[in-house]
């Protein structure tokens, strides 16, 4: 199942990058307040991103129920991100929420099976991308997971028609990306 939710904001406020970010904080947090998942996968374009991912899931404070982030991105050594990568896909704990927070790096031929969510903070440069990122989501027998894409501005016109194509299996290599 995939989510497309509106970070734009109000009409009456100045759209600038630092409250896009703000707005899609907003909605991350509510998202895990909401919907408390084992595992989910938080896709952002740029590392700084991914830093301020982490910082705001570490603080995260939610009653009963355990938060380990994980980063993985080119700013880690290899043996950190492998070390990650491993904790993230073996561990099979109920009682606490997984976050692997990272780049495009950990969309592209890595497998990861009981995964909740993925949410893509940040909708990707090239459209198709985005198919590799939402595939990340429900992978083995008969689970089921949600893919929440947080957009801003004219990606939403664009997330709109890459989620059409996609459900009725059509490439969406063709469709122009946000920023051409």
């Amino acid at each position: 199942m995939q989510v497309l939710i509106d970070c734009s904001g109000d009409d009456g406020t100045d759209k600038t990058p630092e409250t896009a970010f703000q707005n899609k904080k907003h909605a991350l947090l509510q998202l895990v307040e909401e919907r408390p998942v084992t595992k989910t996968i938080v896709f952002c374009n740029k590392i700084e991103t991914c830093r301020k991912v982490e910082n705001i899931l570490n603080r995260l404070d939610r009653k009963g129920i355990r938060n380990r982030v994980l980063p993985f991105h080119a700013a880690l050594t290899q043996e950190v991100r492998v070390a990650n990568m491993q904790e993230f896909c073996t561990s099979q704990s109920k009682d606490k929420s997984l976050f692997l927070v990272c780049t495009d790096r950990a969309s592209r031929g890595i497998d990861f099976n009981g995964v909740d969510h993925v949410i893509l903070f940040d909708f990707p440069h090239d459209p198709s991308e985005y198919v590799r990122r939402v595939g990340r989501t429900a992978r083995g027998a008969g689970t089921k997971g949600r893919a929440f894409l947080f957009v801003v501005g004219k990606q939403v016109s664009l997330a709109r028609r890459i989620i059409e194509r996609n459900r009725k299996g059509h490439p969406v290599h063709d469709v122009p990306p946000p920023y051409a």
